[in-house]
C-alpha cells in the first residue's frame, strides 16, 4: 500500500528482482532517485536478498514499481494487473550450463548416472530453460537431484566448491563474475534464445502515471545523466514490451508452471527415484568462491 511522507504526500514503492538489486544495490537506489525526480512523484526503493521474499511482498500489494525476472512479471500481470511496460535494450536473460574445471566433465555425455544440479529456485525462468536445454539433450529428469541455492552467487559457490556436478547459471552472473573465477568454470552448454527479459512493471496505483514513466525510461540514453545511470547498471537504454513478446513469455510460463506442478517423475521416468532428488540447500555465509 502506498505510505504518505510527513506532508501527507503519497509515496510509491519501488523495488527489483534481487539478482540485480544484489549486483548493483546503489545503483539501483540511484535509478529510485532519478525516476523520482523526473516522474515529480516521491518512491521509496527496498531491496531483497532472496526471490521467494521479494515475489510474496509484491503479491502482497506492497509495491507499485518493479523491475522483475520473466517468471515473476507474469504472476504480477495476471494476478494483479501490472502491466510490463519496458525492457532493456538488446538484453535476454540467457542460462549457461557450467561445471567446474576440476571436474572431468567436459560436455553433456560426460554427466553421471545421477546428475547434482545446483539451482537459485525452482520458480525462475533460468531454472525452466536450464531444464530445457537439459531436455534437449534427451537427459531423463529422474537422473536429476537439484540443490536449491535461493540465489545465482549460490549456485555459483555450489559449482566451485565442488557439491554439485552442474549449476544453472544465470548468463549476467557468468559475465560480472572476475576472470579468476570465470577460469574455474566450464560452460557445457548454453542457451541463445533472445526471447525472455527482465521488465518494469507498473501496478494499479501508478497505472495513471504509466505513459511519462515509459518515456522517461525510454529517453534516459538521451541524457547525460541518463547515460552514466544506465552505464551503471548495466543497460544501453529500455525499450517498450509488445503484445507479442507479452503472449510469448505468457504461454511458456504458464506451461512450465502447469507441467512442473504435474509431473509425476515416478510414472513417466524409466529410472527409479525418491523424494531426496530435490534438496533445498542453504548457503554457508562464511563461504567464498575466490
Amino acid at each position: 500500500m502506498p505510505t504518505s511522507n510527513t506532508a501527507g504526500e503519497s509515496i510509491l514503492h519501488f523495488t527489483v528482482d534481487p539478482n540485480y538489486s544484489g549486483k548493483n544495490l546503489p545503483g539501483w537506489f540511484l535509478m529510485n532517485t532519478y525516476l523520482q525526480r523526473h516522474l515529480g512523484q516521491a518512491m521509496r526503493f527496498q531491496s531483497y536478498d532472496g526471490f521467494d521474499a521479494c515475489r510474496a511482498a509484491v503479491l502482497a500489494n506492497q509495491y507499485d514499481l518493479v523491475y522483475a525476472n520473466p517468471f515473476d512479471w507474469v504472476q504480477y500481470a495476471q494476478k494483479l494487473d501490472f502491466v510490463p511496460i519496458a525492457k532493456p535494450r538488446n538484453h535476454f536473460d540467457e542460462v549457461y550450463l557450467c561445471a567446474s574445471v576440476t571436474t572431468q566433465i567436459q560436455e553433456i555425455a560426460d554427466l553421471p548416472a545421477r546428475i547434482r544440479v545446483a539451482s537459485a529456485h525452482p520458480a525462475t525462468l533460468i531454472h525452466m530453460v536450464g531444464l530445457f536445454l537439459l531436455d534437449k539433450a534427451d537427459i531423463d529428469r529422474a537422473r536429476l537431484e537439484f540443490v536449491f541455492t535461493g540465489s545465482y552467487q549460490g549456485v555459483l559457490k555450489a559449482i566451485l566448491q565442488g557439491r554439485v556436478d552442474v549449476g544453472f547459471l544465470f548468463d549476467e552472473v557468468y559475465a560480472s563474475a572476475s576472470g579468476l573465477i570465470r577460469d574455474r568454470l566450464r560452460i557445457i552448454d548454453r542457451s541463445n534464445d533472445a526471447f525472455a527479459f527482465h521488465a518494469f512493471c507498473v501496478g494499479p496505483r501508478l497505472l495513471s502515471q504509466q505513459e511519462r514513466l515509459a518515456q522517461v525510461l525510454f529517453q534516459m540514453d538521451q541524457e547525460a545523466g541518463g547515460q552514466v545511470l544506465l552505464r551503471d547498471i548495466g543497460f544501453s537504454g529500455f525499450v517498450p514490451v509488445t503484445g507479442d513478446e507479452l503472449s510469448c513469455l505468457t504461454m511458456l510460463a504458464d506451461e512450465y508452471i502447469s507441467g512442473h506442478e504435474a509431473i509425476d517423475l515416478r510414472a513417466t521416468s524409466s529410472l527409479a527415484i525418491d523424494d531426496s532428488a530435490f534438496v533445498a540447500a542453504r548457503e554457508d555465509p562464511d563461504s567464498g568462491t575466490t
